[in-house]
């Protein structure tokens, strides 16, 4: 098999259910992420302190089929996370490969990325679990030092050719960044590419 870059895997999380989609699953979470969110979930993803280690693709799938019978038996499987997986793209596609079919393949993502990051996982990917901050492009920038326009793109491109039963799309309130406007204004530019789902940052509970 060739060489892939490190894969700088921070974490592997076992038996995680009700914040991946259906089922029991397991987050691979990698180092490493573009934005500079205020309210980052996983800020040790920045840390240069940080452990991290690099696993063979193949490796990665004998440790994860470990629970291949809860994954089988709850219609869950593996979620990539970080971070911002779409950095590992080449190397999450590899593992994704070498898959049972069974398992549900999931990322959760900013999709912030450029396109062909997006395009090489289009094959495997189930779910699509999308945080898009804000669709203003002000807040955006001021929350995450990114651009929401790139976002917004994407999604539409990715919604056009996956059909949107596959994203589910995450519009927080972010305190002291965005108001109860502005998150109406999101979900009625977003509604159209995927699955709603608004959440509040203070009160979700996403870690590795």
């Amino acid at each position: 098999m060739s060489e892939y870059p490190l894969s700088q895997i921070m974490a592997i999380n076992r038996f995680r259910m009700g914040t991946d989609g259906k089922g029991i699953s397991t987050l691979v979470a990698f180092y490493g992420c573009n934005l500079s969110c205020k309210y980052c979930l996983n800020p040790q993803c920045k840390d240069e302190k940080t452990r991290r280690t690099n696993i063979k693709p193949e490796h990665l799938v004998d440790i994860l089929a470990v629970d291949d019978i809860y994954f089988k038996s709850t219609g869950g499987g593996v979620v990539f996370g970080g971070g911002e997986p779409l950095i590992q793209s080449e190397y999450i596609s590899e593992v994704c490969k070498l898959m049972p079919k069974e398992w549900q393949k999931r990322i959760e993502t900013s999709l912030n990325a450029p396109w062909n990051k997006i395009e090489i996982l289009i094959p495997y990917i189930n779910q699509w679990i999308i945080d898009i901050k804000d669709s203003n492009l002000n807040i955006y920038k001021e929350y995450a030092g990114g651009d929401s326009l790139l976002v917004y793109e994407n999604v539409e491109k990715l919604s056009s050719i996956v059909g949107k039963d596959k994203l589910l799309i995450r519009i927080p309130q972010i305190p002291d960044y965005n108001t109860d406007t502005d998150i109406i204004m999101s979900m009625e530019l977003y509604s159209d590419f995927g699955t709603i789902d608004l959440v509040n940052y203070r009160k979700l509970n996403i870690s590795i």
